[in-house]
């Protein structure tokens, strides 16, 4: 059996799940990432000036954009940071929604970081017509949408996820890995099932 396929899945593709493909990546899991969101939203100077881009505009390209344009609002407030990191991890943010069910059968775990974005792929998965009943694990570990709390997530997502890389079998026994999980790092988390 080969060893599980991860998917990191945030709004934007740009901080938790990126953090998170990050982490996994580098403890040599096989690992990739997602957002669920409508487009990618970077914070502005207030909350009503959001930044917004399409999916699949390269990360590079966001960070030329912004930093011509505000330097010092976009360092402040870690995007700058976040993109940086970002540019070497992958090419342009994708959004879960543009997978094909055959795409999508190819994943073993998926990792929500938003009781929401958890909320978007359930949906998003029960409206598709199953391709070969593979089963898909998908869980939710909720952490805010700030780059600290995100290095805190990729960290616990990846003790999650090592936990299960090590299962001989997933469908039996990603429910117990969850179990250990919640009760070694004292926090909760959603599960379900499903099969594509």
């Amino acid at each position: 059996m080969s060893t599980p396929m991860f998917a990191m899945i945030c709004a934007n593709n740009v901080n938790r799940s990126t953090e998170a493909h990050d982490h996994l990546h580098a403890a040599g899991l096989r690992v990739c990432s997602f957002g669920a969101g409508n487009k990618v939203r970077f914070p502005g100077r207030s909350l009503y000036e959001p930044h917004i881009y399409e999916f699949y505009t390269p990360y590079e390209t966001m960070y030329r954009e912004l930093k011509a344009e505000n330097e010092s609002l976009f360092r402040h407030n870690g995007v700058l940071a976040m993109l940086e990191r970002d540019i070497l991890t992958k090419k342009a943010p994708q959004r879960w929604q543009d997978n094909s069910v055959h795409d999508l059968a190819q994943l073993d775990v998926v990792v929500c970081f938003e009781d929401r974005i958890f909320d978007i792929v359930l949906e998003d998965l029960q409206l598709r017509k199953p391709h070969a009943f593979h089963p898909l694990h998908v869980i939710c570990l909720d952490i805010k949408d700030t780059p600290q709390d995100a290095i805190i997530g990729g960290t616990l997502a990846l003790t999650l996820c090592k936990k299960i890389n090590a299962l001989t079998d997933l469908e039996l026994n990603v429910p117990k890995a969850i179990d250990e999980f919640e009760a070694e790092c004292h926090t909760k988390l959603l599960y379900a099932l499903l099969y594509i």
